[in-house]
């Protein structure tokens, strides 16, 4: 069964119309992955993510959309010729997830933080 997978677009204000952004969310997992610009790639962050979303100062800054929407204004965030595909966005948020999780490990000296979130 496939998680189902959550489309963001962001504005640089409230009163903009075009979107500057992109945000993938696997809310059922606490995963995200956003559109880095000065990287020109998919980054993960659920932190970042999260308290982006949860900001009520950002509430007119974003917009939930379909997987349709978002690939119709990619092109124009990330000057790629097309989204990834589903599959490759869950590859991306469970290598993302795997390597936050072994980064907190290294920076706290646990073995294995299981969980921790």
């Amino acid at each position: 069964m496939s998680r189902s997978l959550s489309y963001y677009l962001l504005y640089r204000t409230d009163q903009s119309t075009v979107p500057a952004g992109l945000f993938v969310v696997d809310a059922s997992q606490g995963e995200a992955l956003l559109w880095d610009h000065r990287r020109g790639a998919w980054a993960y962050d659920p932190g970042l993510v999260t308290r982006f979303l949860d900001d009520y100062r950002n509430v007119d800054r974003y917009e939930n959309v379909d997987r349709m929407r978002a690939e119709q204004v990619a092109q124009a965030i990330t000057g790629v010729p097309e989204l990834p595909d589903e599959t490759a966005f869950h590859m991306m948020l469970a290598s993302g997830a795997a390597g936050y999780s072994a980064d907190r490990s290294a920076q706290s000296g646990v073995a294995d933080p299981s969980g921790d979130r």
